[in-house]
């Protein structure tokens, strides 16, 4: 399972999920079990922006861990080491000419995107 932050688009902001090709969003509209959508009602997936994050948890955590084991030092390289991910924001545009601006990890957004380009024929993404 892989988060979906819903940001805009003709869906409220919400929570959703990506799992085995199909998308759930769970929206103040759509509550539990939330409205979902197969990588064939998906017409296409496209990158709007890409950036870089940290969990604060994580860099908090091995900065911690490294100030225990080596001092200053080590805090500073905990925290430099830490997880950095790649968040990208993308449009998914249905067939049915909705559409969602939305935000996951890079992981989950190649495999969404695989997964419409293999339903589509198109073979790229």
């Amino acid at each position: 399972m892989a988060k979906i932050n819903v940001l805009a688009g003709d869906f409220l902001q919400g929570d959703g999920e990506y799992r085995s090709g199909t998308i759930t969003l769970v929206t103040p509209l759509f509550p539990w079990p939330g409205i979902s959508f197969r990588h064939s009602d998906i017409k296409s997936v496209e990158i709007a922006s890409q950036g870089h994050n940290r969990s604060l948890e994580g860099t908090l955590g091995r900065g911690l861990a490294g100030a225990l084991v080596l001092g200053a030092v080590g805090a500073a390289a905990g925290m430099m080491l830490s997880g950095e991910g790649k968040e990208i924001t993308f449009l998914a545009t249905l067939k049915d000419g909705r559409a969602l601006l939305g935000a996951t990890d890079d992981g989950t957004y190649r495999a969404m995107a695989q997964q419409v380009s293999t339903a589509s024929g198109t073979g790229d993404f």
